[in-house]
């Protein structure tokens, strides 16, 4: 038997499947954005993009729209909370006789690391009908489902944080807005990292998007990987997927204790 607080979160967690089912223009349109923004890139850089990478455009931009689907939903996961204070509905929920009140954050954040992983299971499908393979093979497989998870649990840290943080949704929005494209556009989602200057380059590696990108693409197009392998060099050094893995770890510490604080404060 099941004790109170997971009780109480498997609860709240079904709450947000409801709403999930019940408008279901949100979830097709999450599922078809990252199809849609990876479809118009591959058709505008395609041509010149294919003699800097190396390789099929299409098989190099494939981990980064995972990696831009995984840090966008992750980024939006604090949003549906912040709608639920305008609306008054959370201050219910934290006067109902809660054993634990973070069992409401964590619904909410198993309800959106499930949507976010249909989302590019999706986009896996449909990269794999257009001939991009996954090369990796099982443990390969578990390699890149690490890296996503630490994307979705460290970003939606940061979000669930911000959305105590902020009183009104679209002052959220506004910050996702300013915070969203710079970390997709300073990665190596869709350019590799050799192409760039060398100050930038010292720059975009230290984006937590980029440091799960580079392992999720060693293992989506090397079918000889190693954790050792070294995948770029930053001022005479060479970095292999260990770095970059204990890179994510730290940032999802930082992120998880910051938002911890932020939530012992806001909840109490």
């Amino acid at each position: 038997m099941s004790s109170p607080f997971w009780q109480e979160t498997r609860i709240q967690t079904w709450r947000w499947f409801l709403h999930s089912k019940r408008r279901p223009i949100v979830v097709i349109s999450g599922l078809m954005q990252p199809i849609i923004w990876m479809s118009l890139f591959v058709l505008v850089l395609q041509d010149s993009m294919e003699g800097a990478v190396g390789t099929n455009y299409l098989d190099f931009v494939t981990p980064g729209a995972l990696l831009f689907t995984a840090f966008n939903a992750a980024l939006n996961a604090g949003v549906p909370i912040l709608f639920d204070r305008e609306m008054g509905f959370l201050d219910r929920i934290r006067a109902a006789p809660l054993v634990d009140r973070f069992s409401i954050v964590l619904s909410s954040a198993i309800h959106i690391s499930v949507m976010t992983l249909l989302q590019c299971l999706v986009i896996v499908a449909a990269t794999a009908v257009l001939g991009v393979s996954f090369a990796g093979g099982f443990t390969g497989a578990l390699v890149g489902l690490l890296a996503l998870i630490l994307v979705i649990f460290g970003f939606t840290s940061v979000s669930l944080g911000l959305a105590f943080q902020f009183r009104r949704h679209f002052e959220m929005l506004a910050v996702i807005m300013i915070v969203t494209l710079p970390m997709i556009f300073l990665s190596s989602a869709f350019a590799p990292l050799e192409n760039l200057p060398g100050w930038l380059r010292t720059c975009v590696v230290f984006n937590p998007v980029t440091m799960a990108i580079e392992p999720l693409r060693m293992v989506y197009t090397n079918p000889d990987w190693t954790m050792t392998t070294t995948l770029t060099t930053v001022v005479g050094v060479g970095l292999n997927a260990w770095h970059f893995f204990g890179g994510l770890i730290a940032f999802n510490l930082l992120c998880g204790r910051w938002a911890r604080k932020v939530l012992a404060k806001k909840l109490a």
